[in-house]
């Protein structure tokens, strides 16, 4: 069962991916870009770690939302006389992405943690540039995972299955 598949009469997987695809880079480019100094981390890793967080609530939403739009795009091809249409590796690149984007957003709200209360509770004093290299390979992934899922998105749209109106 799905939460909603329409958000003000447009498909909500359409709205939500938009979200995740801006916001999941966005942090971990911010991780990557402020994680290395420390007084940067203390200014800006909770910022980071909500932006991330945000990103990974919007893939898992979007991902929520593809079932209903996959359903809706075979029966309007179906109605065209176009046929089934083909999604491609699109569903399993956005599932990476989602994982990715979750695993950022773990990484991210644990690395502000380590770094705000590190040494509160006696962490040795590396810990946290530790952590920052450690984080650098999910927001690497999460990264390049959503450009990928974006991209085959993006030509389903544009191209594969956008074209079945038009008879090609």
């Amino acid at each position: 069962m799905y939460l909603f598949s329409t958000l003000l009469g447009l498909p909500a997987h359409a709205l939500l991916v938009h979200a995740a695809v801006v916001l999941v880079p966005l942090a971990g480019l911010a991780l990557a870009a402020t994680g290395w100094r420390a007084g940067w981390r203390k200014a800006y890793s909770l910022p980071v770690a909500l932006i991330a967080a945000a990103g990974g609530l919007f893939t898992i939403l979007a991902a929520q939302t593809r079932g209903p739009l996959q359903r809706s795009v075979r029966e309007a091809a179906e109605a065209a006389g176009a046929g089934r249409p083909r999604f491609g590796e699109h569903p399993q690149q956005g599932n990476t992405a989602e994982f990715f984007a979750i695993v950022l957003a773990v990484t991210a709200i644990g690395f502000w943690a380590i770094d705000r209360w590190g040494p509160r509770f006696g962490l040795p004093k590396w810990l946290p540039m530790a952590s920052y290299v450690a984080a650098l390979l999910p927001a690497l992934l999460a990264i390049l995972s959503m450009i990928a899922a974006g991209h085959s998105g993006a030509q389903l749209v544009w191209r594969d299955v956008g074209s079945f109106a038009a008879g090609a």
